[in-house]
């Protein structure tokens, strides 16, 4: 008969070092051997949290409510007091960046902060968490951030964000100044005009 071969490597506890011709050195009395454990056992409960405390489900109106504890919930809040919800508006034909390509294009820009991370939460959102309050106020001192394509928007972290119910409030346009003469063909006056439609993100060419 064939050996068979365990595919799961947390339950095979069986030895496999190669059997050493040497001398073994004497075990410990007090060392019990190792039990195989049962598929179930490997998988269950494995957040170490007793079944018995986890609350039970009820039917509520179509659906079902389950209570969750609410002193957790406002420890989670409190770690979310240094958060940011982000969004990146892309100009048309622009590949988005990965979640790991966004934080290189970020790192130089943010040098001067502490340590802080990103993740993405899908449709173009993302979530960023800072270490302190003055990290927070230094990265919103600017509207927006040029990533090249692509401008990051930063905006207040709320409760229960979904960025499937997210309505988009802007876009990157371009905007012409008719009859202006050429002594206000200056990028700080251009900008101040600019200024009172959107953010200002850069000028074309010709100009």
């Amino acid at each position: 008969m064939e050996p068979f071969c365990i595919p799961w490597s947390c339950l095979d506890l069986s030895n496999k070092q190669p059997v050493s011709t040497e001398k073994q050195q004497p075990v410990s009395a007090e060392k019990e051997p190792k039990t195989q454990k049962s598929f179930a056992q490997a998988v269950s409960n494995v957040c170490e949290i007793p079944l018995s405390q986890l609350p039970q489900a009820c039917v509520k109106g179509d659906g079902l409510a389950i209570a969750i504890p609410e002193e957790d919930y406002m420890v989670g809040v409190e770690a979310c007091k240094h958060n940011l919800h982000g969004r990146i508006i892309w100009p048309k034909g622009a590949t988005p960046l990965t979640v790991a390509a966004l934080k290189n294009k970020l790192a130089p820009m943010w040098k001067d902060l502490s340590k802080w991370g990103v993740s993405s939460l899908g449709k173009g959102f993302y979530e960023f968490v800072f270490s302190t309050l003055e990290d927070v106020i230094s990265v919103r001192s600017l509207a927006s951030w040029n990533l090249n394509p692509g401008m990051l928007k930063l905006f207040a972290w709320s409760k229960d964000f979904n960025p499937r119910v997210q309505q988009n409030v802007s876009a990157q346009v371009w905007v012409r100044f008719y009859g202006l003469s050429q002594e206000y063909w200056r990028p700080n006056i251009l900008f101040a005009i600019a200024s009172s439609i959107g953010t200002p993100i850069c000028t074309d060419a010709i100009t």
